[in-house]
């Protein structure tokens, strides 16, 4: 969806892909990759060429996320709604809403290892 809005405003626009190749210090080719959705436009990319095409930014941004949206679910769309909702109900607290499960006593960190070593090797010796 960028990628065609970008093209047909550029061409309604009058402006050549080289201009915008340039501006993004691309090839030719890599900026027509870029706007026949071979490629994908990175964020500050999709923002420069909104900016000299006059196209609002923050409606390029959005289109911007949609495509990435957009590609995720083409892989697996009941994952990608699963998730989105998990960052919805937690967004507030997202690094810290997923509950750490207590280990058993049967796991142990690295030190209490290194101690019991220690001490089985010193009843070796002593």
């Amino acid at each position: 969806m960028l990628s065609e809005t970008l093209k047909r405003t550029r061409m309604y626009s009058g402006i050549p892909q080289t201009k915008l190749a340039s501006a993004l210090f691309v090839s030719d080719a890599t900026y027509s990759r870029k706007e026949n959705g071979l490629a994908e436009f990175e964020r500050h990319e999709a923002l420069k060429v909104a900016k000299i095409l006059g196209l609002n930014e923050s409606v390029i941004l959005k289109y911007w996320m949609a495509d990435k949206l957009y590609k995720l679910m083409k892989q697996d769309k009941e994952l990608v709604y699963e998730a989105l909702k998990i960052v919805e109900t937690n967004y507030d607290n997202y690094e810290h809403c997923i509950e750490i499960p207590r280990y058993n006593k049967s796991f142990s960190t690295l030190e209490e290892r290194k101690q019991r070593k220690r001490k089985k090797f010193l009843k070796k010796i002593l």
